[in-house]
Order: structure tokens, then C-alpha cells, then sequence
């Protein structure tokens, strides 16, 4: 009950249309109870009596009130669906910007996958419960409430007995209930596992197809839809059975009514038109009645859906603005880490008490071995995360004081594996500044020596790149990541690896234009190749999450320390 609560107040803001669409279903449900009425006079003052004069105005009277209850019926699905699909429309943008706040730990610990179904497949369902769950229950209601004050007042006696498997009926929804919610919260896992499994295979086929695993992979994804037909399958056991069994008692009450008002019309104790009419009104009782239960499979699916959606919007993000933070003004471009420690969620410490001063304007290297803690530092300096001791300012502002998005714009950073998004080079260079102008968009591809190969592109600057840039090499991708990184214009700038995985001659050209762009400002080299850094302000050494050397490129190979031992092996293994 606790998440149906937290649904209906989601709805509070919509309660305008919410009245509307109240009025239209009392409307609705009131003129669905007025025909049998006309029918009852039809057989008793006209069919009985043998008397025609009232039958064109009571023939009227029944089309009227056929016809104003579809119109109002048409007002209502107009008003209910476009509710339904304005409710998803905003729960689907807030759920997303929700997602774009949370920190990284989050999305390292959830599948992308998870997250589209939630956003896409729960969401579906609740749909379904804001158009047809919500307002049918509403309908049915007063159409139930209706129907049994006419049919006590047409025959209190014939009344009495169509109430008789009401709570036969209760109880048997009730144990339906304690069955079927924990199956559909099964199905909406499962089906989550399917889109995650979707999405990892999807974006990995390149090493699906390289290792010939497609069989395997198609195996794997099989068991998995499979048990999620299972699950399927056992709900659709529950409804399949439940459903045809309470129709039955329904229709066994309307025999019994039958049966005995027949005998009553006969003994003069009833008349035709009233049991006409009240076999009219037991449709009308048992209808909801029936439809009830089904709509109670439409809540249950809610619950199922809205437990899922209501985990996402109950995360507490691991990094967020402190209720006091304040924006960043201009920076210089200092950067200080005084005695940082920091790991991974309740991981190893990946940081021992690092503590290491930028300049602005300096450049910084970071060399040491695999899993030393380099990209942690990048992380920690985009506040990406927060460390656990100790403290990272940036002109003597302390990051946890400061607006994340103040920060960022002031930082860039160029990954190893840099992200491009599935629109034009145009786009993707003015995510970096969304309002620059041309020349200035033209100013930062050749400062990152990306203005000739985007020229010779099929159609240069509007050329769609594909799905993470599929379309370009790996050095044009990495110089265009610089160039969005350049118009962007930070004080910071962040290479994560930048020339690792490209070749001799993209490493020459991205070299070259690092020369132009590193000027002026405040840089963190994470180099793989040491060679690429020997010109920097400072080298920092990192060896196991510690500060082991510090100190240009010519001061630490005369120590003969880790940095000298991890030069000298680089350049034997590039001389053979």
C-alpha cells in the first residue's frame, strides 16, 4: 500500500485534469445505469400493457442516453490517456536528470541495461495504471454502488442474493494477491536482466564476433529470456485460472436470480419489465465486480514497476552540491591535494595520504605502474568522487564547498578512450561550448590538428560520426575529443592516457597540438608512454596508491628510482 500511496501523490500534481477526468467518469458511470430503466418501461407500459403511445418517447429517451454516454465517454478516454502519457512524460525526464546527478559509483554498481528498462519497460506500466488501473477502479466503484442501490430498490429480495459471493469473492482476490505480486516483481527483474544482457552484448560485438563466441553468447541470452518466460508463465497460470473462476460465480449468482424471478413473475410477484431490469443491473454489479479483479492485476503490476522506479528516486547520490555551496568564480588554475586518502566504495585505499601542489599553468605528469591510483587523482580533481581524508582545493577552495557544475566548466578532461556521441562532428565539438561560433569552433579543430581530416570527411563538419565515433580511427577520435576540450576553454585540463592507444604518427600530431593548448594552462598528464611527458613542469611517481618521487624528468632518472627503472625498460623495449 505504501507504494501505491507514493504513486496517487505523484499524480497531485496533475489535479486539475484529475478533476476533469472525475467528473467525465461520474458522468460515465451515472449514464450506464439509465438504460435498463427505459428497458424496464418498454416490457411493463408498452409490451405488457399493449400500449404504444409511449414507446417513441421512451425509444428516444434510450438513444439519448446512449448517445450522451459516448460522448462523455469520449471526453473521458481523451482527458485519461492524455494524462496517462503527460504523467510519463514528466516521471521519464525526471527519472533521467535524476540519473544525470548521480555519482559514478552508482553507474559502476548498476548495468546500463537495468537502468533503460526501468526507465523505459516500468514506466510502461505505470502508464497503464494512470489510463486504465486508476480511473476503471473509480468508474467501477460507482457503477457498483449504483447498481446495488437499484437493485435493492427494484427487489431487496432478488438483491439479496446476488450479494451472497461477495465475500467469497473478496477472500479469493485476496489470496490471488499474496501470489501474484511477488511473480511480478520477478518478471520486471527478469526482464531488466534481458535489457542488460541486450546492451553488453550489443556493445561488445565487435569481441563477440573477434573470439567467434556468438554461439555461446546466443546460449547465454537464450537462458536468460527463458527465464523470464518462466516467470511469465507462472503469472499468466495464476490470472489464467483466477479470472475464468470468478466470472463463473458471477454467472452462477445471474442463474439463481433467473431461476427464482422467473418463478416470481409467474406467481404475480414480479413484474417481466423488473426482472428485465434487474438481469440488466446484475451485469452491472457482476461487471465491475469482475473488472475489479483484473484492474487489481493492472496494481499489482504497478506495485511491481513502482518499487523499481522508487529505488532509483530513493538513491542518495555519493557526491552532490553541500546545502551551502557556492559557485566558482574564475579560477587561476591552482590545484592542491593535502594529505588525501580515498578507495573505491568499501574497496581497498587506492590514495594513501597523497599530498602534491599545481601551479597554475604548470604542467604535471602522473607516470607510475598499473593501478598506482593516476585516474583516481583525475577523478578526485573533477570531483567525480570524494576522497575519505583529507581535502582537494583549487585556488584555495575546498571542492566539497563548491557547485559541481562551477567546477566542471572549468575543467576538461580527454580520456584514453574518449566518447563520442552518435551526431555530427559539428555537435559534438559544441558539447564542449554549446554557444560558440564558428570561427571559434574552426580555431579549436586546428589548434588540436583535427581541421584536415574533418575536411576530407564525406561531409566534413556534418558528417555522422556513428555510435561512439565507430566511424573514425582512434587518433582522429582522440584529436577531436581535444578539440571539444579546447573550445570548451578550461582552466584545467585533464589527459587521461590521450595518446596510448593511437599510433606513431596520431601521437605526433596530438603531441603537436598539446604543445599550443597546454599553454596557459593548468594540466594533469596521466602518461603511459613516458616519452610523451619528458618536457613536464613536474613528475609525480605514483606506486601503490603512495608518493614515492617527485621532480622533473632529468632530476628523477639522476635518483635511478622507480621512474628512472620505468623509463630505461620503456625505451629497451623500444629499441627492439
Amino acid at each position: 500500500m505504501q507504494i501505491l500511496k507514493r504513486l496517487f501523490l505523484l499524480l497531485t500534481p496533475y489535479w486539475k485534469t484529475i478533476i476533469i477526468s472525475a467528473i467525465l467518469l461520474v458522468g460515465r458511470a451515472g449514464l450506464e445505469l439509465v438504460p435498463p430503466l427505459f428497458q424496464k418501461s418498454i416490457v411493463d407500459e408498452v409490451i405488457t400493457a399493449r400500449d404504444l403511445s409511449l414507446l417513441a418517447v421512451l425509444i428516444i429517451g434510450l438513444i439519448g442516453a446512449y448517445a450522451l454516454h459516448q460522448v462523455v465517454q469520449i471526453g473521458d478516454n481523451y482527458v485519461r490517456h492524455t494524462l496517462g502519457e503527460k504523467f510519463i512524460l514528466d516521471l521519464r525526464i525526471r527519472l533521467y536528470a535524476y540519473l544525470q546527478k548521480m555519482s559514478l559509483s552508482f553507474f559502476e554498481r548498476t548495468s546500463t541495461g537495468e537502468l533503460m528498462s526501468r526507465v523505459t519497460n516500468d514506466l510502461s506500466a505505470l502508464e497503464h495504471f494512470v489510463t486504465h488501473g486508476s480511473a476503471l477502479t473509480a468508474v467501477d466503484l460507482i457503477r457498483l454502488a449504483g447498481g446495488s442501490l437499484i437493485l435493492f430498490v427494484l427487489d431487496y429480495r432478488l438483491a439479496a442474493l446476488v450479494v451472497i459471493p461477495i465475500p467469497i469473492l473478496a477472500l479469493a482476490l485476496r489470496h490471488y494477491n499474496t501470489k501474484i505480486r511477488p511473480v511480478y516483481r520477478g518478471v520486471r527483474a527478469r526482464l531488466g536482466n534481458i535489457n542488460a544482457k541486450l546492451q553488453d552484448n550489443l556493445s561488445g560485438i565487435q569481441v563477440i564476433q573477434a573470439f567467434a563466441r556468438e554461439d555461446l553468447e546466443r546460449k547465454r541470452f537464450a537462458a536468460e529470456s527463458e527465464r523470464y518466460y518462466h516467470a511469465r508463465v507462472k503469472g499468466i497460470r495464476y490470472w489464467s485460472i483466477f479470472f475464468p473462476t470468478i466470472r463463473f460465480v458471477s454467472a452462477m449468482a445471474a442463474v439463481a436470480v433467473l431461476g427464482i424471478g422467473a418463478v416470481m413473475v409467474v406467481r404475480g410477484q414480479l413484474t417481466l419489465g423488473t426482472l428485465v431490469a434487474f438481469l440488466a443491473y446484475i451485469a452491472s454489479f457482476y461487471e465491475p465486480i469482475n473488472r475489479l479483479t483484473e484492474v487489481d492485476n493492472i496494481f499489482q503490476e504497478a506495485i511491481a514497476a513502482g518499487e523499481r522506479i522508487f529505488e532509483l528516486l530513493d538513491e542518495i547520490t555519493d557526491v552532490k552540491d553541500a546545502p551551502d555551496a557556492m559557485d566558482l568564480p574564475v579560477i587561476h588554475g591552482e590545484m592542491v591535494f593535502d594529505q588525501v586518502t580515498f578507495r573505491y566504495g568499501t574497496g581497498d585505499r587506492v590514495l594513501n595520504t597523497i599530498s602534491f601542489k599545481m601551479a597554475p599553468g604548470e604542467m604535471v605528469a602522473l607516470v607510475g605502474p598499473s593501478g598506482a591510483g593516476k585516474t583516481s587523482i583525475a577523478n578526485l580533481i573533477c570531483r567525480f568522487y570524494d576522497p575519505i581524508q583529507g581535502r582537494v582545493t583549487v585556488d584555495g577552495y575546498n571542492l566539497r564547498d563548491i557547485k559541481l557544475a562551477s567546477l566542471r566548466r572549468q575543467v576538461a578532461v580527454v580520456l584514453q578512450d574518449s566518447f563520442l556521441f552518435n551526431n555530427t562532428v559539428t555537435q559534438n565539438l559544441l558539447y564542449g561550448k554549446p554557444d560558440a561560433t564558428a570561427d571559434e569552433l574552426i580555431a579549436a579543430v586546428r589548434a588540436a590538428n583535427a581541421y584536415d581530416f574533418i575536411t576530407k570527411l564525406p561531409e566534413g563538419f556534418d558528417t555522422e560520426l556513428g555510435e561512439r565515433g565507430v566511424k573514425l580511427s582512434g587518433g582522429q577520435k582522440q584529436r577531436l575529443a581535444l578539440a571539444r576540450a579546447i573550445l570548451a576553454d578550461p582552466k584545467i585540463l585533464i589527459l587521461d592516457e590521450a595518446t596510448s592507444s593511437v599510433d606513431a604518427e596520431a601521437e605526433y600530431l596530438i603531441q603537436q597540438a598539446l604543445e599550443r593548448v597546454l599553454k596557459g594552462r593548468t594540466a594533469l598528464v596521466i602518461a603511459h608512454r613516458l616519452s610523451t611527458i619528458r618536457n613536464a613542469d613536474k613528475i609525480l611517481v605514483l606506486d601503490s596508491g603512495r608518493l614515492v618521487e617527485t621532480g622533473s624528468h632529468t632530476e628523477l632518472m639522476q635518483r635511478g628510482g622507480l621512474y628512472s627503472r620505468l623509463y630505461q625498460r620503456q625505451m629497451e623495449l623500444t629499441a627492439v
